[in-house]
This record gives structure tokens, sequence and C-alpha cells, in this order.
């Protein structure tokens, strides 16, 4: 076997863990960078620590503080998008995973993809959609001043995370998330034909 068959073989197997990995755990810090192009992650440094939940990956960006534009542009930037927080067991999920990512002594300050139409009604901007579940704080939100028009979430250790509308101009950390759009099963007959166009220029 020369080393171009070899090589071909743990690109495969490389390939193989990471997505194995991607479409197996439920939830737990992995290292990944987002590819447009293809919806995959791929395991390259350097990367962000993200959580995985079902078909999504989260970034949680507490170094990042930034106004809603510019969070978005954050998240723009990693080839992720501003949050949408469409469930409760979502809302919990990010919670409980933000729980073992930051720990206590402190809370933190996340921008989401929400905001609010000049129609009064609020909606993900990622998506367009609705807001059809919420976790506002109590009496909010109340559009304080007539300028509080995008979606913030506030992570406390033992208060959960609770919602808030505030001014976009307010610097918070950013919270993005991305899609995994392609299965293993999806990709392996790709990693076989690689393999098979690698040995066939040997």
């Amino acid at each position: 076997m020369n080393k171009v068959s070899v090589m071909a073989k743990h690109i495969v197997v490389a390939l193989f863990v990471i997505l194995f990995n991607i479409e197996m755990n439920s939830a737990g810090s992995v290292h990944y960078v987002i590819t447009r192009d293809t919806g995959i992650a791929q395991s390259v440094a350097p990367a962000l620590a993200l959580e995985k939940g079902g078909n999504t990956l989260y970034y949680f960006g507490y170094t990042f503080k930034g106004n809603w534009f510019q969070a978005m542009e954050h998240c723009k930037s990693l080839n992720m998008d501003l949050a949408s927080i469409e469930s409760a067991q979502e809302n919990d999920f990010l919670y409980n995973q933000m729980r073992e990512f930051l720990g206590g002594g402190a809370e933190y300050w996340f921008w989401t993809s929400g905001t609010i139409l000049p129609d009064n009604k609020w909606v993900w901007m990622r998506t367009g959609r609705p807001i059809l579940y919420s976790n506002w704080f109590p009496n909010q939100p109340d559009n304080s001043g007539n300028n509080e028009k995008c979606l913030e979430v506030r992570y406390h250790y033992t208060k959960g995370l609770q919602w808030n509308d505030n001014n976009q101009n307010t610097n918070r950390h950013v919270l993005c998330e991305a899609k995994i759009t392609k299965s293993v099963s999806e990709i392996i007959p790709t990693l076989c034909n690689l393999t098979h166009s690698v040995r066939s220029l040997t």
C-alpha cells in the first residue's frame, strides 16, 4: 500500500469520527467551525467551543461584547446566526449547558435574533417566524423609553435563562447557532468516493 492510499484512509477515518461525534452526541462541548457551503462542522484549528443540541450547534460568545447589529455580524463572521429559542426544551437545554460552561458567580447577558416589528409583534429575525414560546422576566417586555426593540437573555446560575427587551445599542455577549444540514448517512458515500478517487490516481 503506497503513501497516498494510507493518507486517504486516514482522511476518511478522521472525517468519519468527526461526523459520527456530531451525529451521536446529544450534547456536550465540541471544537468545530462551520462551513456555510456544506453545512458540515469540521474539526480544524483554531476552533470554537460549541454546544450541540439535536441538529444545532450553539456558541456562547462570552468573550465578545457588542450592540445587536455587531452581535449579528459577529455570528455571521463565524458562519453562524444569532440564536432563536423556539421552545421551553431549547431554553432549558441552553441554560443547562451554560451552567456547565459558565458556572456560577456571575450573570451573563446575550443577544438573540429576537426583534419586534412595527406592528408590535415579536419575531425571530433569523427565521422570520413569530415568537410563540417565551420566557420573559415578570412585566417584560415593556419597551422602556419606546426604544427597546431587541431580545436579550440573562443567564444566572440559580435563576435560569430569562428574557428581556433592550435597546439595540446596548453592549451584550452573543449567542450564535448553526444548523447541521448533512448527516453521517449522507456524507459517508462521498467519503467512500473520495477514497476510490485517490486510489485510482495511484
